[in-house]
């Protein structure tokens, strides 16, 4: 089964700092008190302006990822 990955970005001055690509289990691991923001998983990586923080990507997909087969 293929993993889903998610772009990592910081919000700077001049707009999105693109940080890198990471699986959703790396993503669930990044601290909450450093401001980034996470790519919603349902969209393309480098290709979205949907995005959420460390802490509201892990209470969203913290389900999704216990019931994977």
């Amino acid at each position: 089964m293929e993993k889903k990955v998610v772009e990592v970005v910081a919000e700077g001055e001049e707009g999105i700092i693109p940080l890198g690509i990471m699986n959703i289990e790396q993503a669930m691991t990044l601290p909450s008190h450093v401001d980034l923001k996470i790519s919603h998983p349902e969209d393309e990586p480098g290709g979205t302006e949907r995005f959420m923080d460390p802490e509201e990507f892990r209470i969203t997909h913290a389900y999704s990822l216990s019931t994977e087969v």
